[in-house]
């Protein structure tokens, strides 16, 4: 997510003049498409923020679990045998952008994309007690769209495929991925993580 540093500045101070609109209804839920959003209250202050999309069967969540503690998880379709993938987060910015960077577009136009992560925005500020940012600018991921299915690694010069495998999520500018093929990868590892210039949909 591209925000301006105002914008940015909002996301780390909290204000006390914002008006909770959203302050953790159970089971509030908008539909854009797809994609469904649903809010789950979790306790008194805590509370998850749930995207999930029909067309994958894929749910990405943000948690906030206590005082400066944030999770972000994403869980597959069961047919998919795929490992859930979760990141902890003490910085309710970093939480927030990787969740927006990981939740599942697949076959969704851009403009339901943005007003359904808008949306998700909106919540959070809202529940965080903090100003909402007028005319967010979301980050154009060349990989999201490539979540959950099948990619290629490249080496270190790109001009050659070493491996491939199935994207799990975005962490920074790294890409972690499942390894289901090896070429010549020397890293037994299963899941590993690159550099997202070295990855590419097959």
């Amino acid at each position: 997510m591209d925000m301006d540093s105002s914008s940015a500045q909002a996301i780390e101070q909290p204000t006390f003049a914002v008006s909770s609109r959203h302050s953790l209804i159970k089971g509030h839920t908008e539909l854009f498409g797809n994609i469904t959003v649903h809010l789950h209250s979790l306790g008194s202050t805590q509370y998850r923020i749930e995207w999930y999309s029909r067309m994958s069967g894929t749910s990405t969540n943000i948690s906030k679990l206590s005082e400066n503690k944030y999770v972000v998880m994403k869980k597959w379709s069961f047919n998919r045998q795929l490992p859930a993938v979760s990141t902890d987060f003490e910085s309710r910015k970093a939480a927030l952008i990787h969740f927006i960077n990981n939740v599942d577009i697949l076959k969704t136009s851009a403009e339901t994309v943005y007003d359904a992560k808008k949306f998700c925005l909106e919540l959070f500020t809202d529940l965080e007690h903090i100003a909402p940012i007028s005319n967010p600018n979301f980050q154009k991921l060349r990989l999201q769209g490539a979540i959950g299915r099948t990619v290629e690694i490249k080496n270190q010069s790109c001009k050659e495929v070493i491996a491939e495998g199935t994207l799990l999520q975005l962490v920074g500018s790294s890409a972690e991925v499942r390894i289901d093929k090896r070429i010549c990868l020397s890293k037994p590892k299963p899941i590993q993580q690159f550099n997202t210039h070295r990855v590419f949909i097959k």
